[in-house]
């Protein structure tokens, strides 16, 4: 078994993908190891060690990939397209320091497997995303800064595999992420929680931007978790898509999640065509991943449930989550 007795450093583990990928790992009999900064009452149970610890600094990238066998860097600072427009040079520099120092450090400790987590972000204006498109063409508009940000993480993930001796280094880039342990915070969290979280609290009447007529692709943070192990198992060298491979309109989401049986009151939707909607359409091709014996199948529906579910049962915690537009 590839992660029996091997020591594994999930970067991020407290968070969406990280909590469904910890105990994974622990099952596959690994030895993990978790940092992060939020808080450590949010730690996933059976970590062999935390590091509460800012990761984008080198020094402390060293300190944490030291005698470590194989790394996931799940690092990464999203928002919504506000915080985009807003807080361009914070996006993309923190999406930057997280990619780069950390494979940095694990050079420099010598990690031979390496995982690193890009995202669709990295993809121009294109309604069907392909894994070969990347580097034809610039990130779209709406994703620029954190898209650009991770570009440079794979171009380094590329230029490490070329120069120096790991034994595997890999690339996902995964569609929109949603589950429990998301981001809820109303100022920067994306689409999914965002909406989970007004419905929930009972915002009413609910303004939604854009005419919801924008589709995307929503993936389950428990199916990208699997996915990577899958990547690391099958030993893809190349940059592969995680995704549903299927779109969701923004109005069919909101349908979605009101017919949720947790959604007691249904508020009054208004969609407000004069905010911006991003691009119009964005879906993964994931024929690739399906060649591998890839697949996401986890369903909207059943996913939105129990993201609804973790959420009302786990709100109050949430404000042990640490914010990088907050706290910094």
């Amino acid at each position: 078994m590839m992660f029996k007795n091997k020591k594994v450093l999930v970067a991020g583990g407290t968070g969406l993908v990280g909590q469904q990928l910890v105990p994974m790992l622990l099952k596959e009999g690994a030895k993990v190891f978790v940092a992060s900064m939020d808080h450590k009452s949010l730690l996933p149970k059976g970590v062999s060690k935390f590091y509460q610890m800012n990761l984008m600094h080198l020094d402390n990238c060293i300190k944490v990939s030291k005698g470590i066998d194989i790394v996931f860097n799940l690092l990464g600072v999203t928002g919504s397209p506000k915080t985009n427009n807003e807080k361009p040079a914070s996006f993309m520099m923190s999406n930057l320091y997280c990619a780069v120092n950390l494979l940095m450090g694990s050079q420099i400790s010598g990690v031979k497997k390496y995982l690193y987590t890009s995202t669709y972000g990295v993809y121009s204006q294109s309604p069907i995303m392909r894994e070969d498109d990347v580097w034809k063409t610039f990130p779209s508009e709406h994703d620029k800064y954190a898209g650009w940000a991770k570009r440079i993480g794979e171009l380094q993930v590329e230029a490490f595999k070329k120069e120096f001796n790991f034994e595997s280094l890999h690339v996902v880039r995964p569609a929109n992420i949603y589950g429990p342990f998301a981001n809820f915070d109303p100022t920067n969290s994306m689409v999914v929680s965002s909406l989970i979280k007004r419905f929930a609290d009972q915002e009413n009447p609910l303004n939604v931007w854009g005419d919801g007529s924008a589709v995307r692709d929503f993936v389950y943070s428990k199916d990208v978790a699997k996915a990577m192990i899958q990547v690391m198992k099958k030993n893809i060298q190349i940059p592969i898509n995680i995704g549903s491979g299927k779109g969701v309109s923004i109005k069919s989401l909101v349908n979605k999640i009101l017919s949720c049986k947790n959604i007691k009151n249904k508020p009054q939707v208004v969609f407000d065509k004069s905010k911006p909607s991003g691009d119009k359409k964005r879906i993964l091709d994931v024929k690739l991943a399906n060649k591998f014996g890839i697949n996401c199948n986890t369903k909207l529906e059943i996913g939105l449930e129990e993201t609804i579910d973790w959420y009302l049962k786990n709100r109050v915690k949430l404000g042990k989550r640490f914010n990088y537009f907050k706290n910094t």
